[in-house]
């Protein structure tokens, strides 16, 4: 698949260059081609499993065996649960089926003759997307399958006075390698470009407004405007 998507470390130059003379920010896709690689992550994100992963919570059901069952159980940084009758188990990478199965191999013959074993995602970290730049409050959030740009940028309260809301970068993990688009949230608001679907794990970045930030210090410098006069009458 041809990926186009900038490098992020290349975008966070970009980003720091710009108030030196550097633009290379143009360079980072955006319009249609920013989309049209959004659609494809979201689609490779559909069709794919999903792999649990450090800090997701997950519930395991042994069927009328509640004392191997566990309510909630969190996977720690190094990808392990502890599960009743088993002790310390991997289960990074692996899909709750998969996990279901090995649990199901450990307790055959051991402690069970027959196990029925269900295993689901009570909470994932992946749900979550870190929201910064020129917002009022910079974080990492909650979100569902269906959360846009918009309501990213809504969760972190807005942006700020000086933002540049046409230079607005996502970060994304593709094929391992993270990677950035570039949206213009005046389009969006608009109606003129579509709102895209934000996933977990994302980044987003609402860019800075040197022109902005200029009349912002004018502003503070010279609050009211009725001080200037002209000179001749």
């Amino acid at each position: 698949m041809n990926r186009k998507w900038l490098p992020a470390a290349a975008v966070l130059f970009a980003l720091a260059g710009c108030a030196s003379g550097y633009e290379p920010i143009d360079s980072v896709p955006s319009q249609g081609e920013a989309y049209a690689l959004m659609d494809q992550a979201a689609q490779a994100e559909a069709e794919a499993p999903y792999r649990i992963g450090p800090d997701d919570t997950i519930r395991i059901d042994t069927f009328f065996e509640p004392e191997l069952s566990v309510e909630a159980v969190k996977v720690d940084r190094s990808g392990q649960i502890g599960v009743p009758g088993i002790g310390s188990m991997t289960v990074k990478g692996l899909t709750t089926k998969e996990l279901a199965t090995q649990i199901e191999d450990q307790f055959r013959g051991r402690l069970l003759e027959r196990p029925q074993v269900a295993v689901s995602v009570v909470d994932s970290a992946d749900r979550k997307v870190v929201v910064t730049g020129q917002v009022n409050y910079s974080g990492v959030f909650e979100i569902r399958n269906s959360t846009t740009l918009l309501e990213a940028i809504a969760l972190a309260r807005g942006e700020n006075e000086v933002a540049k809301m046409d230079e607005v970068i996502i970060f994304r993990t593709i094929d391992g390698q993270r990677m950035a688009a570039r949206f213009d949230v005046n389009a969006i608001r608009s109606g003129a470009m579509e709102d895209p679907r934000i996933l977990g794990n994302d980044l987003v970045v609402v860019g800075f407004s040197e022109a902005k930030s200029i009349w912002r210090d004018i502003r503070q410098i010279v609050p009211v405007f009725a001080v200037f006069r002209p000179l001749y009458s």
